[in-house]
Protein backbone atom coordinates (compact mmCIF):
# COMPACT_ATOMS: atom_id res chain seq x y z
CA UNK A 1 0.00 0.00 0.00
CA UNK A 2 1.87 3.56 -1.20
CA UNK A 3 0.47 5.95 1.52
CA UNK A 4 0.68 9.67 0.53
CA UNK A 5 2.13 11.45 3.58
CA UNK A 6 0.68 13.69 5.13
CA UNK A 7 0.41 17.07 4.59
CA UNK A 8 1.99 19.75 6.10
CA UNK A 9 0.74 23.07 5.65
CA UNK A 10 3.66 25.13 7.57
CA UNK A 11 6.75 23.44 6.03
CA UNK A 12 5.19 23.17 2.43
CA UNK A 13 4.12 26.96 2.35
CA UNK A 14 7.71 27.52 3.58
CA UNK A 15 9.46 25.45 1.34
CA UNK A 16 7.25 27.56 -1.51
CA UNK A 17 8.38 30.83 -0.07
CA UNK A 18 11.72 29.34 -0.30
CA UNK A 19 10.89 28.57 -3.68
CA UNK A 20 10.27 32.44 -4.30
CA UNK A 21 13.52 33.56 -2.80
CA UNK A 22 15.58 31.40 -5.32
CA UNK A 23 13.70 33.09 -7.87
CA UNK A 24 14.39 36.38 -6.75
CA UNK A 25 17.80 35.78 -6.14
CA UNK A 26 18.42 34.35 -9.87
CA UNK A 27 17.34 37.54 -10.26
CA UNK A 28 19.76 39.40 -8.66
CA UNK A 29 22.59 37.28 -10.15
CA UNK A 30 20.91 37.62 -13.75
CA UNK A 31 21.09 41.78 -12.99
CA UNK A 32 24.72 42.05 -11.74
CA UNK A 33 25.37 44.76 -14.56
CA UNK A 34 23.20 46.81 -12.53
CA UNK A 35 24.26 47.06 -8.93
CA UNK A 36 21.12 48.65 -8.12
CA UNK A 37 18.41 46.48 -9.66
CA UNK A 38 20.98 43.77 -8.73
CA UNK A 39 20.64 44.82 -5.13
CA UNK A 40 16.42 45.13 -4.77
CA UNK A 41 16.38 41.61 -6.05
CA UNK A 42 18.47 40.69 -3.14
CA UNK A 43 16.61 41.78 -0.74
CA UNK A 44 13.25 40.82 -1.72
CA UNK A 45 15.34 37.32 -2.30
CA UNK A 46 16.19 37.65 1.85
CA UNK A 47 12.64 38.50 2.67
CA UNK A 48 11.26 35.70 1.00
CA UNK A 49 13.58 33.89 2.69
CA UNK A 50 12.88 35.21 6.47
CA UNK A 51 8.86 34.43 5.31
CA UNK A 52 10.30 31.15 4.82
CA UNK A 53 12.04 31.02 8.26
CA UNK A 54 9.42 32.89 9.53
CA UNK A 55 6.40 29.92 9.04
CA UNK A 56 9.49 27.04 10.15
CA UNK A 57 9.31 29.19 13.84
CA UNK A 58 5.68 28.82 14.16
CA UNK A 59 5.73 25.22 13.30
CA UNK A 60 8.05 24.60 16.22
CA UNK A 61 5.68 26.65 18.13
CA UNK A 62 2.34 25.29 17.70
CA UNK A 63 1.09 22.05 17.85
CA UNK A 64 -1.68 20.80 16.36
CA UNK A 65 -2.16 23.64 13.95
CA UNK A 66 -3.38 21.83 11.22
CA UNK A 67 -6.88 21.37 12.64
CA UNK A 68 -9.44 23.61 11.40
CA UNK A 69 -7.51 24.81 8.77
CA UNK A 70 -8.44 27.26 5.63
CA UNK A 71 -9.59 25.52 2.31
CA UNK A 72 -7.56 28.01 0.43
CA UNK A 73 -4.38 26.39 2.47
CA UNK A 74 -4.65 22.72 1.08
CA UNK A 75 -1.79 20.35 -0.48
CA UNK A 76 -3.40 20.60 -4.19
CA UNK A 77 -3.52 24.70 -3.85
CA UNK A 78 0.62 24.00 -2.55
CA UNK A 79 1.21 21.71 -5.73
CA UNK A 80 -0.35 24.04 -8.43
CA UNK A 81 1.66 27.04 -6.57
CA UNK A 82 4.52 25.23 -6.43
CA UNK A 83 4.00 24.31 -10.46
CA UNK A 84 3.86 28.01 -10.96
CA UNK A 85 7.14 29.09 -9.42
CA UNK A 86 8.86 26.31 -10.97
CA UNK A 87 8.00 27.55 -14.54
CA UNK A 88 9.25 30.81 -13.38
CA UNK A 89 12.46 29.70 -11.65
CA UNK A 90 13.16 27.80 -15.06
CA UNK A 91 13.09 31.12 -16.71
CA UNK A 92 15.63 32.83 -15.03
CA UNK A 93 18.36 32.54 -17.49
CA UNK A 94 20.79 35.03 -18.97
CA UNK A 95 18.07 36.25 -21.79
CA UNK A 96 16.00 37.56 -18.97
CA UNK A 97 14.91 41.12 -20.00
CA UNK A 98 14.11 43.11 -16.77
CA UNK A 99 10.73 43.57 -18.00
CA UNK A 100 10.09 40.24 -17.72
CA UNK A 101 11.47 39.79 -14.43
CA UNK A 102 9.13 42.77 -13.09
CA UNK A 103 6.12 40.51 -14.93
CA UNK A 104 7.04 37.59 -13.17
CA UNK A 105 7.59 39.17 -9.42
CA UNK A 106 3.99 40.95 -9.90
CA UNK A 107 2.44 37.47 -10.93
CA UNK A 108 4.05 36.29 -7.72
CA UNK A 109 3.20 38.90 -5.61
CA UNK A 110 -0.21 38.46 -6.91
CA UNK A 111 -0.74 34.93 -6.17
CA UNK A 112 -2.61 33.38 -2.99
CA UNK A 113 0.92 33.23 -1.08
CA UNK A 114 0.27 36.53 0.82
CA UNK A 115 -3.01 35.58 1.87
CA UNK A 116 -1.83 32.19 2.54
CA UNK A 117 1.11 33.11 4.48
CA UNK A 118 -1.12 35.52 6.76
CA UNK A 119 -3.79 32.91 7.37
CA UNK A 120 -0.72 30.32 8.11
CA UNK A 121 0.99 33.17 10.95
CA UNK A 122 -2.09 33.35 12.79
CA UNK A 123 -2.62 29.56 13.28
CA UNK A 124 -1.09 29.84 16.80
CA UNK A 125 -3.18 32.43 17.87
CA UNK A 126 -2.90 36.43 18.69
CA UNK A 127 0.10 36.47 20.48
CA UNK A 128 2.17 33.93 17.93
CA UNK A 129 1.01 35.61 14.65
CA UNK A 130 1.67 39.02 16.30
CA UNK A 131 5.44 37.99 16.99
CA UNK A 132 5.99 36.62 13.64
CA UNK A 133 4.43 39.60 12.09
CA UNK A 134 7.16 42.11 14.04
CA UNK A 135 9.87 39.64 12.82
CA UNK A 136 9.38 40.03 9.11
CA UNK A 137 8.56 42.54 6.23
CA UNK A 138 5.06 42.89 5.96
CA UNK A 139 3.67 41.85 2.50
CA UNK A 140 2.11 45.65 1.98
CA UNK A 141 5.73 47.01 2.59
CA UNK A 142 7.14 44.29 0.05
CA UNK A 143 4.43 45.08 -2.72
CA UNK A 144 5.21 49.30 -2.06
CA UNK A 145 9.23 48.35 -2.66
CA UNK A 146 8.49 46.35 -5.77
CA UNK A 147 5.78 49.05 -7.26
CA UNK A 148 8.72 51.71 -6.47
CA UNK A 149 11.90 49.44 -8.42
CA UNK A 150 9.24 49.06 -11.32
CA UNK A 151 9.04 53.14 -11.82
CA UNK A 152 12.85 52.81 -11.81
CA UNK A 153 14.10 49.88 -13.43
CA UNK A 154 11.50 49.39 -16.54
CA UNK A 155 9.27 51.83 -18.02
CA UNK A 156 6.32 49.55 -19.85
CA UNK A 157 2.85 51.16 -19.06
CA UNK A 158 1.25 47.64 -19.21
CA UNK A 159 3.26 46.10 -16.19
CA UNK A 160 3.06 49.90 -14.51
CA UNK A 161 -0.83 49.27 -14.53
CA UNK A 162 -0.85 46.18 -13.43
CA UNK A 163 1.65 46.92 -10.28
CA UNK A 164 -1.31 49.95 -9.44
CA UNK A 165 -4.27 47.25 -10.02
CA UNK A 166 -2.00 45.32 -7.65
CA UNK A 167 -1.65 47.45 -4.86
CA UNK A 168 -5.53 49.10 -5.07
CA UNK A 169 -6.98 45.52 -5.19
CA UNK A 170 -4.37 44.33 -2.59
CA UNK A 171 -5.12 47.19 0.04
CA UNK A 172 -9.40 46.85 -0.50
CA UNK A 173 -8.81 42.88 0.79
CA UNK A 174 -8.78 42.05 4.39
CA UNK A 175 -7.38 38.54 5.62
Amino acid sequence: MNKQPKFDPLATFAELERLVSKIYFRFSHLFLDNPDLRDFWWEMAREEEQHACILFACKALIENYDEGLDPMVSGEKARDLETRLLSFLSHGTPSLEVGEAFRIALEIENSEMDAIYSKLIRLGGPHIAKTMENLGVPASVQRQQLKAALRRFCSDPELLRTAESLYILRSCRSF
